[in-house]
């Protein structure tokens, strides 16, 4: 298995993956539309096997110095349950290790835990659509809080 930076041939196949588990309704066009808006300020990576298929992959955004997103985190079906989506995540947070980063969880929080993350407070929960969590060192999580926290992304 590998992580790598996602090359832009591939980032159909990416929208499609996460389209199959993130709709919420919309349409694909209008999923694509909505998620090349994330392009802008960060990269997608994908994890992939020795035939270089897509296994897994997510977005990385940096909202400022040392203050990063993850989003969008897919892994294909057939390829749940093996730990890739933990291994996605673990290369990615060790890219910037003096770094803080953020995510809006939809699923249960505790998955999140192993990697650092804690619930932000609810003072600065503004998104019904997901849970905000924090994976920084006590220090640069107050440094974090003081500025303005991303919205749901």
């Amino acid at each position: 298995m590998n992580v790598r930076e996602a090359r832009e041939s591939e980032y159909q196949l990416i929208y499609e993956q996460g389209y199959r588990e993130w709709a919420k309704g919309r349409s694909l066009e209008e999923y694509i539309k909505e998620n090349q808006k994330e392009e802008a300020n960060g990269k997608r990576f994908v994890m992939v096997n020795d035939q270089n298929q897509i296994l897994a992959s997510l977005m990385m955004l940096q909202f400022r110095q040392n203050l990063f997103g993850i989003g969008s985190i897919v892994v294909d079906s057939s390829s749940r349950k093996k730990g890739l989506g933990k291994k996605l995540i673990e290369e990615c947070l060790i890219k910037h290790p003096d770094a803080a980063f953020i995510l809006y969880s939809e699923i249960d929080p505790s998955y999140y835990k192993q990697f650092g993350f804690r619930v932000l407070p609810r003072e600065f929960q503004q998104s019904s659509k997901g849970i905000c969590m924090i994976c920084a060192n006590d220090e640069l999580c107050k440094r974090i809080l003081k500025g303005p926290i991303p919205g749901y992304f």
